[in-house]
């Protein structure tokens, strides 16, 4: 069976977002997270882990963050 990698923006960066994201780019995606809060995103960035829902699962490398959405939707990581 072929399997073919995507790029996608996951929309909401709380738990189920978060969870969502993560499982995606462990499955070999190139993902970007989008917040709509600048401040959590820049958080979620520097600490490579959302501290507040899922402390103890770090981000991927290829899960990406993004606070401005026209970017999250229209970027290719």
């Amino acid at each position: 069976m072929n399997q073919r990698n995507a790029s996608m923006t996951v929309i909401g960066a709380g738990s189920y977002g978060t969870a969502l994201a993560i499982t995606l780019a462990r499955n070999g995606h190139e993902v970007v997270l989008w917040g709509h809060d600048p401040e959590h995103i820049a958080t979620l960035e520097r600490d490579r882990c959302n501290a507040a829902f899922l402390p103890d699962v770090p981000f991927p490398d290829t899960l990406h963050l993004e606070s401005d959405l026209a970017t999250a939707l229209g970027s290719q990581p």
